[in-house]
């Protein structure tokens, strides 16, 4: 800013425009050279300030709360190093389309290369994982309010904008805490979403499948109209919010056939790449057959037909079933059947993740919010979840699917569900990695019960091919096991805590996540059991 501009007039009129445009939470870490904004916010009663000392968790946080409010979060640093460590979840945000608005105050141009402390060059840092950035250092204050408009309409999306982050940064010059003069206001942009129906006309099939990745729980409600107008196979990810739906095409055990159904002619996707390798293979396999219907995921897929349209907007035209190969229907239906049995008796095996699952899923009720971390625990829900028992909301971090942020990503989501419990799966190292989350809790109050599965490190690596050629302290530098105790962690931020079998996990479940505040459960898992396919499947 120009120093005879009043530093805390400026902030504020930026403050009244973030306020106008509906934002309602904003992420704050200290700082001085963000004094001026940090006084605005916290002056404005229509904006929510949670305060964070850890800039990393403090933007997963704000992640969190923009993936249940499906709102921008303002997310403010002071300058330097502090604005590097956002990147993680300003990454994460970017390949899931959640809407976030960077704030970071910075020093003058001047002062760049002068040697000046805490002094770093913070334009376009975020420049490949950004919808747009704007560098104020400018005397017009009216011409830099509309483009503040218009680079939070960036953030939310619209018919030709797709929803992310987007990057203020804010140019500061001493004094910081100036007089307050008089304040500039325009007349913002409305962010309008344009709405049509398109018409798809099918081509002609045999073999149709229906592929389901990440969708947020309003987006799978009209997925699942569409779902019932299509009488196809759907393979639903655990993250598509579909499974606890009844529809008696929905499929949940195809990772264990996937790899062998032959010649699919139609393949429809809704949300993002599936979870299951076997399952991403199918679709290069048959790229020139699928269609993916999706707004925005144009930036970021490469099916070979992409229908840019919300799914309520879509009118399926031309469905004839005449040509339905129900042979091929009946055996993808028979060996879906053939799993289900296998896994309800692997299910009552104690000490092992499907029991974990088990017992967890059986105890959740309608309305209840469920975070699922990254690495081994989001693909075991994927492979060993059946059907779900009831209607339940299930986030996670799959944009980038990194193990960084996810305890402060499901503390966002707890903090603004504060209707129905929340729970939270993660694995040991994803725990250790985040626990700087748990400073916020001084700073707020949520419901949020942390299960970690114990298996003494990142086992996933020793699941993959390279595992068994004998590597060199392959424990030390692929697995990473950590002799911290979890029980330790609880204590230094005084939080309940419990270790238990999953038998007693099924007992205890209900009683502990009615206790108030953050509560940590400890699983050890020693066993890895998986289900075994007696004969080889063939859909042809």
């Amino acid at each position: 800013m120009n120093i005879n501009t009043s530093n805390i007039s400026w902030s504020k009129s930026i403050v009244n425009l973030l306020a106008k445009k509906n934002i309602k939470y904003a992420c704050i870490s200290p700082g001085s050279r963000n004094t001026p904004l940090t006084h605005a916010l916290i002056k404005q009663k229509s904006i929510k300030c949670i305060s964070h000392i850890d800039e990393r968790s403090s933007a997963f946080f704000g992640l969190g709360i923009s993936k249940k409010t499906n709102s921008p979060t303002i997310i403010l640093t002071t300058s330097g190093t502090a604005t590097a460590n956002l990147l993680p979840a300003i990454i994460e945000a970017y390949y899931s389309m959640i809407p976030l608005i960077i704030i970071t105050a910075d020093r003058p141009k001047r002062l760049l290369n002068t040697g000046e402390n805490q002094t770093i060059n913070q334009t376009n840092i975020y420049s490949s994982y950004i919808r747009g950035m704007i560098d104020i250092e400018e005397s017009n204050k009216t011409s830099i309010l509309k483009k503040t408009d218009k680079i939070i309409n960036l953030a939310i999306g619209n018919q030709n904008n797709i929803p992310g982050p987007v990057h203020i940064n804010i140019r500061f010059d001493e004094p910081l805490y100036d007089n307050n003069k008089k304040l500039i206001n325009i007349d913002f942009d409305k962010n309008i979403i344009l709405k049509k129906n398109i018409n798809f006309k099918l081509p002609k099939f045999k073999r149709p499948l229906i592929i389901c990745g990440e969708l947020n729980y309003s987006e799978s409600k009209h997925v699942c109209k569409l779902i019932k107008n299509l009488d196809f196979p759907v393979f639903a990810d655990i993250n598509s919010n579909l499974r606890h739906y009844k529809h008696k095409n929905i499929k949940v055990f195809y990772d264990y056939y996937c790899n062998n159904i032959k010649n699919p002619d139609l393949i429809i996707r809704f949300g993002t790449k599936p979870i299951s390798k076997s399952l991403n293979k199918l679709l290069t396999k048959n790229k020139k057959n699928t269609y993916l219907i999706h707004p925005y995921l144009h930036f970021n897929d490469n099916a070979t037909h992409i229908i840019r349209a919300f799914p309520q907007n879509i009118l399926f035209e031309n469905i004839s079933y005449e040509n339905l190969d129900s042979k091929w229907i009946n055996e993808i239906e028979n060996t879906e059947k053939i799993i289900i049995k296998k896994y309800d008796g692997l299910s009552k095996i104690n000490n092992n993740e499907i029991s974990v699952i088990t017992s967890l899923l059986n105890k959740l009720t309608k309305n209840e919010h469920l975070f699922i971390g990254n690495s081994s625990p989001i693909r075991s829900f994927n492979k060993f979840t059946g059907k779900l028992k009831s209607e339940i909301e299930i986030f996670s971090n799959r944009g980038a699917s990194g193990i960084d942020g996810v305890i402060s990503t499901a503390l966002g989501i707890s903090f603004i569900n504060n209707k129905s419990n929340n729970f939270l799966v993660i694995g040991d190292i994803s725990f250790f990695h985040d626990i700087n989350g748990f400073h916020v809790l001084k700073s707020i109050k949520t419901n949020l019960t942390i299960i970690v599965i114990n298996n003494k490190g990142g086992q996933i690596f020793s699941s993959l091919d390279y595992a068994n050629k004998n590597i060199e302290k392959f424990d030390e530098y692929w697995i990473t096991p950590q002799n911290i105790k979890i029980n330790n962690v609880a204590n230094l931020f005084n939080l309940r805590s419990f270790k238990l079998t999953t038998k007693k996990l099924k007992e205890e479940i209900s009683k502990i996540s009615k206790f108030k505040g953050v509560k940590i459960i400890e699983v050890e898992t020693s066993s890895s059991l998986d289900i075994k396919i007696d004969k080889k499947l063939s859909l042809v």
